[in-house]
């Protein structure tokens, strides 16, 4: 009797640490179940040179590693700017620390003033891009509308700003911590995306019907409403904004929404469309705040795009259309 009590009391123990270790576990480290990963040919033609910056938190350097191993061999250069792996202090306490923003900004201009790279991409994302936003001397940078960039999670803030300025060329995809666990049934897609072909179309579920079209923004719900409180002007006027969510609850959702409702995030836009929403309740509750908001944002709204903090991720591009149609979403060819 005495061993079956020590037993269960460090079966409790163990599930407590487990349940923890998730709970504090960045989200965009993805599992690498699912077979090999080929980046070979993945992106645009053009693209040689690949930068890697640190927007925002200090990254995982056994799974950056990874990445850039996966890149390397696909064939790419991969330039690793001096401060992604500058170790911030408290860091093995608090994996959301980054290092100072001005070695971050440093680095991000660097990298975007470098005229061999083709591409950057972020390491992770986290917490801190919008200091990185703030403090970036935008008027000395060229606009260079042809050079990628790419991350999500917290990379959203940099992605808006990209887009409200008009510099360089967005997309909200995986960060670098993201490649090595990759759904390989979704790279084929990623490289439609970047070569301009057709996607393979998206069932979707409808939330409030209505065909549309439009240019694409996506992003992370909590750091949309940083833009919107920030006044990065972003414009979704005629655009289809795509949000995920992670490791918020029902009652931070629904704040949220309130917040781009006030902030008139939704007005003019052509329609939204939910990816993943991880982490953030059960499932019940989520579709009763699906069902709850939908109708408020008085545009088309669906869910179900493969899109967010899970192995199944999109790539998106913000200079590429997507239509809704009968519920199903596409990505035509760019002629």
């Amino acid at each position: 009797m005495k061993f079956k009590v020590i037993s269960a009391v460090a079966l409790v123990f163990s599930v407590a640490c487990l349940f923890a270790a998730e709970k504090d576990a960045d989200p965009e480290i993805l599992s690498t179940k699912g077979g090999k990963r080929s980046y070979k040919g993945v992106y645009p033609p053009h693209v040689k040179t690949i930068a890697v910056i640190t927007p925002g938190s200090y990254p995982n350097p056994k799974t950056a590693n990874r990445g850039f191993d996966l890149l390397r061999k696909a064939g790419y250069k991969v330039k690793v700017y001096p401060n992604v792996f500058n170790k911030p202090e408290g860091v093995e306490k608090n994996r959301y620390r980054s290092c100072p923003v001005e070695l971050r900004v440093k680095d991000f201009e660097a990298a975007w003033c470098d005229k061999e790279n083709d591409m950057i991409i972020c390491a992770r994302g986290g917490w801190g891009t919008i200091d990185l936003v703030k403090n970036v001397n935008w008027a000395k940078l060229p606009r260079r509308t042809e050079l990628y960039v790419m991350g999500y999670s917290d990379v959203t803030l940099l992605l808006c700003a990209l887009s409200a300025k008009g510099y360089g060329r967005p997309v909200a995809g995986a960060n670098i911590t993201s490649h090595p666990g990759l759904a390989p049934s979704i790279i084929p897609e990623m490289k439609k995306m970047y070569h301009g072909e057709e996607l393979t179309p998206i069932k979707l579920k409808t939330l409030v019907p209505g065909d549309c079209s439009g240019k694409m923004v996506a992003g992370l719900l909590s750091r949309y409403v940083l833009v919107v409180k920030n006044n990065y002007g972003l414009d979704t006027k005629g655009k289809i904004i795509i949000i995920e969510c992670v490791k918020s609850s029902p009652e931070k959702i629904r704040k949220d929404f309130d917040e781009l409702l006030a902030g008139k995030f939704f007005d003019g836009a052509a329609g939204v469309v939910f990816g993943h929403f991880l982490r953030s309740g059960n499932a019940a509750e989520i579709d009763k705040i699906f069902a709850e908001y939908a109708p408020k944002f008085k545009v088309p709204v669906y869910r179900g795009l493969p899109f967010g903090h899970h192995s199944k991720h999109l790539a998106i591009d913000f200079a590429r259309t997507a239509v809704i149609k009968d519920g199903v979403i596409t990505f035509p060819a760019v002629k």
